[in-house]
């Protein structure tokens, strides 16, 4: 080996080492720095005829790539379940711990409390008093928690809002980054234009579930877990969100413009096409699919439930029973019923067998009084069990048969006489068994000649119109937990709470009424709608109003930790993922410290090997 190549060698050596002691400097200095991978240099042998050497190739960030996508992917998850839980948490206080006593439950208690004291001294004032109170509590707490549940939907569109506006500048971001990387893929820079973009790409993930590949001139590709391209180089498509401020009840999502309450994400693609990110499903983990979870489903159905609860305590107290009387003709029997008085929203019910040994099965007719009504709406429906069917009274008794008719069957013979509707079985044949006939029109008197004991106790809004149910022009049960109050006619005559008779008139000790709306809360079955979707059951139930209200709290609470539980476990996911990235990429000082030090060996033994090539040149010279 000659002289000059030894030197040569000796500077390419020289030159590797002061390299790396800078990379062991840069790394010690920002071990603290978020979004800092550690980085090495890359060493290469060289050849130069028969001697090798070494070269200093490009700084190389030191991360484990597939780990590196596992945490995107956790954190995504880790976005949505935390922003669930957060939302049902800030649910769950405004339902109150179950027994406390700001919670439902116990406000309805204290409702039907008052009701069985009032059951047992009927003329006593203050206990009249109690029960408008106790109950006017009842409904403002109701009022509060839908307005609570609204605010927290609003919050949820907002979240959307911010999310989408924040996406966009990610990926424009993005943009000018990668164009960096791809325009100086061997510049000194590069590694920290790589901790940019990979920053960048972690914020992404927080707000939808991305996957990403890089190519061989190290620009990044990103796509959704649902396949859509956000980026390939440039940002492939730009999401836009029409915000809908102040959401209530009625304001939900609808693939259909004109029946849409509330925003949805447009996602336009290079050429100005544009699609429904909602309706395509192309969040499906991160925060914007959480918060449109919650607007969309989790809070309508909250929603729901206390609709139901509102609805259903109205019709208790408000709805007359009236059952059918038995008829014959020929071999079929069943039931006649009278629909005098029966209101839109009001329903018939028709309970049979299918013999031989079938259970007892329901269909449940509901007045309409406009064909555009029909069919009702997806939270009136029942299910095989009790089938919901929207008549139409428009057209006459003789059309509501037929319309019954056609929803029921061969299976059974309908009919009319006037304002009686007749349904018998089909007799000889032997398939069907009628077993009841019932009516259930709505009492909108508190008192009157002849009156019934049933009276409309809570009324929709300050109006103070009963509440039927009607569907015609919308469902009058939507939003009704917002609207229900007591009605002011017995807050203005407390006397009605027991008078309900005006000839003869009721005696004022008479404990029929008070009797009646205690059973009505807390004894009487009543069919409720699988809107309210309790313990995730999609079918309709039977139970007491009572039972229900404790249901629909205690399943608010069991839904927040499960939440929680849930974001607490993916949570640890993330840790882990984390922790796993961090032992490969994260700078550790003592072994920085380690490098150094081999690396100033190094360097001094070059530069030894300069000094005596510098004293061995002197002394040829010299010669």
């Amino acid at each position: 080996m000659g002289l000059s190549t030894s030197l040569n060698t000796a500077i390419g050596g020289l030159n590797a080492a002061q390299v790396g002691i800078g990379v062991v400097s840069q790394n010690v200095a920002n071990a603290g720095t978020t979004g800092y991978v550690r980085r090495t240099v890359s060493t290469a042998d060289s050849l130069t005829g028969l001697t090798i050497g070494v070269q200093s190739t490009q700084v190389q960030r030191l991360l484990d790539k597939i780990v590196q996508h596992q945490l995107w992917q956790e954190a995504s998850g880790a976005a949505y379940t935390s922003t669930r839980a957060s939302s049902l948490s800030n649910l769950d206080k405004l339902y109150g711990q179950p027994g406390s006593a700001t919670a439902l439950d116990t406000i309805f208690n204290k409702f039907t409390g008052a009701l069985q004291s009032l059951q047992n001294d009927p003329s006593s004032y203050s206990l009249r008093s109690q029960v408008l109170d106790n109950a006017t509590q009842l409904a403002r707490q109701l009022n509060t928690l839908s307005n609570g549940v609204q605010a927290l939907r609003s919050q949820a569109e907002s979240g959307i809002s911010a999310a989408v506006t924040k996406v966009n500048d990610l990926l424009g971001a993005l943009t000018k980054v990668n164009t960096r990387i791809v325009g100086s893929p061997n510049d000194s820079a590069t590694a920290s234009l790589k901790d940019q973009r990979d920053l960048i790409l972690s914020e992404l993930s927080q707000y939808v579930d991305i996957k990403t590949t890089e190519d061989a001139r190290g620009s990044v590709s990103v796509v959704t877990g649902s396949g859509t391209q956000l980026f390939d180089g440039t940002a492939a498509v730009t999401f836009k969100f029409d915000e809908h401020a102040g959401l209530g009840p009625d304001d939900q999502w609808d693939i259909d413009p004109t029946k849409r309450g509330v925003g949805t994400i447009k996602i336009v693609d290079a050429s100005g096409n544009a699609s429904d990110a909602i309706a395509n499903r192309i969040f499906r983990s991160g925060e914007i699919a959480a918060n449109i979870e919650l607007r969309d489903k989790t809070l309508v159905q909250a929603q729901a439930q206390l609709d139901e609860i509102a609805a259903q305590m109205s019709k208790a107290l408000s709805d007359r029973e009236i059952a059918g009387t038995p008829a014959t003709v020929g071999a079929a029997t069943g039931f006649d019923v009278d629909l005098t008085g029966l209101q839109s929203g009001n329903s018939v019910t028709l309970d049979y067998k299918v013999t031989p040994g079938g259970q007892t099965q329901r269909f449940t007719f509901v007045r309409v009084d406009s064909a555009a009504s029909l069919p009702l709406p997806a939270s009136a429906s029942g299910d095989a069990n009790n089938r919901v069917v929207g008549i139409d009274f428009l057209g006459g008794p003789a059309s509501v048969a037929a319309q019954i008719q056609a929803a029921v069957g061969t299976g059974f013979t309908v009919s009319n006489a006037g304002s009686t509707l007749r349904i018998v079985d089909d007799g000889a044949a032997g398939t069907r068994d009628v077993v009841g006939l019932t009516a259930r029109p709505t009492n909108t008197a508190l008192a009157s000649a002849g009156g019934t004991a049933e009276l409309p106790f809570f009324v929709d809004g300050p109006s103070g119109s009963a509440f039927t149910g009607s569907f015609d022009g919308g469902s009058q049960t939507t939003g009704f937990a917002a609207r229900i109050t007591v009605n002011p006619a017995l807050i203005a005559d407390r006397s009605l709470l027991v008078a309900y008779n005006t000839s003869p008139p009721t005696a004022q000790g008479d404990a029929t009424r008070p009797q009646l709306m205690l059973d009505r809360l807390t004894k009487s079955q009543r069919a409720f709608t699988n809107a309210s979707g309790l313990d995730g059951n999609t079918a309709s139930s039977s139970t007491t109003v009572a039972n229900f209200v404790q249901r629909v709290v205690s399943s608010q609470g069991q839904a927040v930790e499960a939440a929680k539980r849930l974001d607490e476990g993916q949570q640890v996911a993330l840790a882990s993922v984390q922790s796993r990235f961090q032992a490969t990429s994260q700078v550790n000082v003592d072994q920085e410290m380690s490098m150094l030090i081999e690396l100033q060996t190094a360097y001094a033994a070059n530069a030894r090997i300069i000094s005596t090539m510098k004293e061995m040149m002197d002394v040829l010279l010299r010669v």
